[in-house]
Formats: C-alpha cells, sequence, structure tokens
C-alpha cells in the first residue's frame, strides 16, 4: 500500500541515493529535486526532474473490478503509475565534472536499480513528507534508463523555455502504486470451501443456415434468406452435451433437434428484422445441494432475419404503401429499393428512405407508406431493407417475379 504521498517519496528517496552514490567522486556535489537551472552553475550540481507521470501498463487493471453492481467496494482501488525523471549533470566542464557525476549516477542506478526501503524510510523522515508509507508497498519501485532519440530529446528541452542543454539522463521508475481511501466490505465468513472440477470441450458453433418449414427428414440445411417461417440450423463442434438451451437475439429460442455437430433451433416469436447473435449454453451442475446453472457458452454467431413483402401498392398520393411479415420497430432504418422489372429498355432502379422514427408511438408496426418521387412509369420489383436486413424476392427458376408495385407516373 502507499498513499497520495509515493509520487514525492519516490523522488526524495532517489535523491538521497543518488547523493550518496557521487559523494566519493565529487565532494561537495549537491543533489537537488528540481528543473535544471537556466543558467548553468560552475559548482558540482545534479538535477533531478520529474517530467512526466504515465499509467504503468502491466498493472493498470490489476485492481479491476473494484466495485460491486450495487456500489458496494469490493478491492481498495490502486492507480499504478511510471515516474520519468531527467537528471542532468553541471559543473566545471574542463575538469569534466558533468562527465563524471554522469558516470557514477549510471553506474549506481546498474548496480542497484531498485529503491531500497532503508533510502525510502530516510526520505520519509522529512517534514514535507511525514505519514509517507512507500517503504510498505509490495512493488518495488524500479529505475529503467530510457533511450531517447534526438528529435524526442529536443523536443523534451523545448518545453523548459531558455533553459540551454545540459548533459542529461532518463530515468523510467517502475511503479508506484497509489491507494484510494475507500475501504473494501469484508468477505462473508466461511466454514469450509468445496472445490469440484468438471472437464469438458468448449462448443463452437461454425456457421449458421436454415432450413424450410416442414422440411423432410434428412434435408440438408442451406443458406437461403432466413426468413420468418424458417428454422435456423447451427453447424459447428461439441454442441451435443445435455442441458442445451438457445438465446437468438437475447431471446430464449426453442431447441427442436441437436446432435454433436448439428442444432436446429425455432426463432423466437416477436424478433425484429436485422442481425441477431446466436448462443448456445449449457447447464453445469456444480454445488452441494447440486444446482445447475448455465455456466458453459459456446461463442456467438450472427445471423440476419430478413423481413418478407407481403404486399406493395401505390396510394392516392403517390406514396408506396407496404406490408410485411415481421413488424418493424419504430427506430429502425427502412429503405425501399425498387427495380424495374422487364423494361423495354434500360431499366430505371430507385431508392427512397422512409420517415424516422416510423411511427410516433413505441409499437412495432406492420404497415407503413414511403414518399417517392419522379420514378418513370412501369412495374417494379420491390424490397424493403431494415437495419441491413433486405427482403428477398420470389424467384421462379428463370427470373424475379415479385413482390411488384405498379407505378404509373
Amino acid at each position: 500500500m502507499s498513499n497520495f504521498l509515493a509520487v514525492a517519496t519516490a523522488t526524495k528517496a532517489l535523491q538521497v541515493f543518488l547523493a550518496q552514490a557521487v559523494m566519493e567522486v565529487q565532494v561537495g556535489a549537491t543533489v537537488d529535486t528540481r528543473k535544471p537551472p537556466a543558467d548553468p552553475p560552475q559548482e558540482p550540481l545534479i538535477t533531478v526532474f520529474l517530467y512526466q507521470v504515465t499509467p504503468n501498463a502491466a498493472l493498470r487493471n490489476r485492481d479491476a473490478v473494484t466495485r460491486a453492481s450495487d456500489g458496494t467496494v469490493l478491492k481498495k482501488p490502486q492507480l499504478a503509475v511510471d515516474l520519468h525523471y531527467l537528471i542532468s549533470f553541471f559543473g566545471s566542464e574542463s575538469e569534466l565534472v558533468p562527465q563524471r557525476l554522469l558516470g557514477a549516477v549510471a553506474g549506481a542506478l546498474h548496480e542497484q536499480p531498485t529503491l531500497t526501503r532503508a533510502d525510502i524510510d530516510t526520505a520519509a523522515s522529512q517534514p514535507p513528507l511525514l505519514g509517507a508509507d512507500l517503504a510498505a508497498s509490495p512493488q518495488l519501485v524500479r529505475f529503467t534508463p530510457a533511450q531517447l532519440d534526438l528529435d524526442d530529446m529536443s523536443k523534451l528541452w523545448s518545453t523548459m523555455f531558455q533553459t540551454p542543454y545540459a548533459l542529461s539522463l532518463v530515468y523510467q521508475a517502475a511503479a508506484v502504486l497509489l491507494d484510494g481511501k475507500s475501504t473494501p466490505a469484508a468477505g462473508k465468513p466461511v466454514l469450509r470451501r468445496r472445490i469440484a472440477v468438471e472437464s469438458f470441450t468448449r462448443p463452437v458453433i461454425d456457421s449458421v443456415l436454415s432450413l424450410a418449414p416442414n422440411s423432410p427428414p434428412g434435408t440438408p440445411p442451406d443458406d437461403s434468406a432466413v426468413t420468418k417461417d424458417r428454422e435456423l440450423v447451427l453447424i459447428g463442434s461439441n454442441l451435443g452435451r445435455p442441458g442445451l438451451k438457445a438465446v437468438v437475439g437475447g431471446a430464449a429460442a426453442t431447441v427442436l433437434r441437436s446432435r454433436d455437430d448439428l442444432v436446429v433451433l425455432a426463432q423466437p416469436t416477436g424478433l425484429p428484422s436485422g442481425v441477431h447473435p446466436v448462443q448456445l449454453r449449457y447447464d453445469v451442475t456444480f454445488g452441494k445441494p447440486a444446482t445447475a446453472r448455465p455456466w458453459l457458452e459456446s461463442n456467438a454467431a450472427p445471423y440476419v432475419r430478413r423481413p418478407r413483402v407481403l404486399d406493395a401498392s401505390r396510394e392516392a398520393n403517390g406514396d408506396v404503401r407496404l406490408t410485411l411479415d415481421i413488424p418493424a420497430e419504430p427506430q429502425q432504418r427502412v429503405t425501399v429499393l425498387l427495380d424495374e422489372q422487364a423494361p423495354p429498355g434500360e431499366p430505371h432502379s430507385y431508392q427512397f428512405t422512409a420517415k424516422f422514427p416510423l411511427a410516433p408511438g413505441p409499437d412495432p408496426v406492420e404497415e407503413f407508406t414511403v414518399p417517392i418521387n419522379d420514378v418513370a412509369a412501369g412495374t417494379y420489383l420491390v424490397r424493403v431493407q431494415i437495419d441491413g436486413a433486405q427482403s428477398p424476392l420470389t424467384f421462379d427458376g428463370s427470373a424475379f417475379t415479385g413482390p411488384t408495385v405498379d407505378i404509373t407516373g
């Protein structure tokens, strides 16, 4: 654990460590926690400047989840950050003081890259840091040299206005943990622990096909448009486990037949047109008394539930009135596609968008009108597209025959 003083304590502890490291190399050298000075001094000086703090990539999600669904604190929130230091060296260039100081610091941090608890305790004894508890943290702060290219180095120094460049090292300190103030709820008392193990192979859905209603036994499924009246056929592996349940678009679906490589489902009633996920769930019995729970799940495979146009007619005001077999939700996006059937010349094609929302109330609608304009006279095949699900056309083996609407101009 470590409180809000952890960052400042880490910086002060680094200062203490570096002061000891250069004591034998340069008598009278000063280590200060500040930006590099605008006027470089001739006296031996090392500045430790914390110029950036970033989240620690390895530990940033270690404390998830911290709260239950009702807001109860389950685990004390803990932020893991990395500290980025610019360590600069000053002194007489003729006597190579900056380079001697750099050598001492680089060697010391390579030999001892982590802050010792003794250095942390020494830093925490200073009046500004009284109450710091970084020394009690299970995560030791480790210093790693960072390599900045010339472009990154120039950007870093340009942020310090009117400060001339000085011989420097860049180090990353990972990781400093900052604990929140929330107190987690105590766990419930445990009388005894019971562990049950059951081996299984995860069921996998490879594809979603369909069958026409009342198909004779043995009829293979196909990839035809999945309309309201067709049955879903899931093809995959390890699907025949006991305790099978199916969920289609968030609604329970009836399982008609199942075996290890195939499951046949009836589509849930009331499911709107569009793209929906299909998933199989299996009850696994655990506990004492034994309780069945849906703990084993297959992957979720998508399928497109496509509407049919039952009727299309022209209104007196020129709009097209459509009747669908699957009611459309008011918030769904509806597009009507018109393609001229058997034209004498080049066929015409049009696309029109229904008003949004489709209806003023919350109830789905089976019948609605779509305004059209500037359509050449003729007979047109009608398709409706609802949230990416397009209605199929009737095909007699040689040509599309319907549904159609007559436009008289």
